[in-house]
């Protein structure tokens, strides 16, 4: 009955930045595997989404959002390559709910804890694209979380909105506000925002970085998985 009352509604898309949401439910499935839900929007409407059974099982949360990430990122880095192509340069951004995997993000290895060492390496390829400042990360309350709609069961009037906004009938704004600060965002929310530290690297470090990001553009444009193959930059503190 719903497939049959919904089969003529129509999608709209538009263009603006590239706007990215990412979340995974962890631990979901009959085996204890993770869920990544992921979806880009380019303002009206989405693109693109994601909505698959992780390959691997984690530990925590955090890790599951971080796993999510991984598998699902190489899609908006793949977008920004052909906008890019066609002479466009858009602002590629990052919305994740989890304060602790945005630090994992932002601060690489910087942010290990007992709880989160273990996470493979190859999983901090994103670091190397943020630290260039290809991708920025930002915070999203969990309620305005659109990836929620690609890994868990939603209902009532938060399925609604969502739907509104996927389907290009209201634009991302109306629900979360891409252009204000994360200090701005975080704290209405009833928050603390974190405030990334500034990290200085040296000349040699940011060529390597120019290397490893130019490397993974080219696995991505080829249609390959950034992690086969990955180069690892160490960034120091001089």
């Amino acid at each position: 009955c719903w497939v049959k009352k919904t089969k003529e509604d129509v999608r709209i898309i538009g263009a603006d930045d590239l706007l990215n949401m990412i979340d995974s439910a962890h631990a979901v499935h009959n085996d204890m595997r993770g869920h990544t839900g992921g979806v880009t929007f380019s303002g009206t409407g989405i693109i693109d989404q994601k909505s698959s059974k992780q390959k691997m099982n984690t530990r925590s949360s955090t890790e599951t959002e971080h796993v999510g990430t991984s598998e699902y990122l190489p899609k908006p880095v793949f977008f920004e390559l052909f906008m890019g192509a066609q002479g466009y340069k858009p602002q590629t951004i990052l919305a994740k709910d989890n304060e602790s995997e945005r630090r994992m993000l932002v601060k690489g290895k910087a942010s290990y804890t007992s709880n989160s060492k273990h996470v493979a390496i190859k999983y901090f390829w994103c670091t190397d694209r943020i630290k260039k400042g290809n991708i920025s990360v930002c915070h999203c309350p969990t309620e305005k979380m659109v990836a929620d709609y690609m890994s868990k069961p939603l209902q009532g009037k938060v399925f609604v909105t969502f739907r509104n906004v996927i389907m290009g009938w209201q634009h991302i704004s109306t629900l979360f506000d891409i252009f204000s600060s994360t200090e701005k965002r975080v704290e209405s929310n009833g928050c603390l925002a974190v405030k990334s530290k500034n990290t200085q690297i040296t000349y040699a470090v940011t060529v390597r970085i120019n290397d490893v990001v130019e490397a993974q553009d080219r696995t991505i444009a080829n249609g390959g998985d950034p992690i086969d193959g990955l180069m690892r930059v160490d960034i120091k503190k001089e």
